[in-house]
């Protein structure tokens, strides 16, 4: 079981593990399914470490910051998972790309691409050489 002495950073380690990952969920964001992580609210420095693990060597840690920030309906998450749209890893891509554009996810956010966004999303739409993330960049633009 986890605990409060184990720092976020700790926790976002943790997402690589499926004996630890859920408890880390609920540790780091308050909830688990999807009910609950529609109505979370994610601190400053959960936030923070979600960020640093978008950058971690791990893929699958990646995958997990990716999918518990597309809960937080703030512009910053949004902003955060942008560069994962160049992800080496085609399962990182897709899920940043039904991130930023899932509204059922976040409800409540008001989710805003810029332009230079969009630009690369409709590449990925047209020339990803995986054909999962063409059909979700497809979907997101749609």
């Amino acid at each position: 079981m986890l605990t409060e002495e184990c720092s976020r950073d700790e926790l976002v380690q943790r997402l690589a593990s499926k004996r630890d990952r859920n408890a880390a969920i609920r540790a780091l964001v308050g909830g688990l399914t999807c009910t609950e992580l529609r109505s979370v609210h994610v601190d400053d420095v959960t936030i923070d470490a979600l960020a640093r693990g978008l950058a971690d060597r791990s893929p699958v840690v990646r995958w997990w910051c990716v999918q518990l920030l597309d809960h937080v309906p703030d512009q910053r998450a949004i902003h955060l998972i942008v560069p994962l749209l160049d992800d080496p890893v085609a399962r990182v891509r897709r899920n940043a790309l039904h991130a930023l554009g899932c509204a059922a996810c976040k409800p409540t956010a008001d989710i805003c691409l810029s332009p230079e966004t969009r630009a690369r999303i409709r590449e990925l739409a047209d020339s990803d050489r995986n054909g999962k993330v063409r059909d979700e960049a497809s979907r997101l633009l749609a």
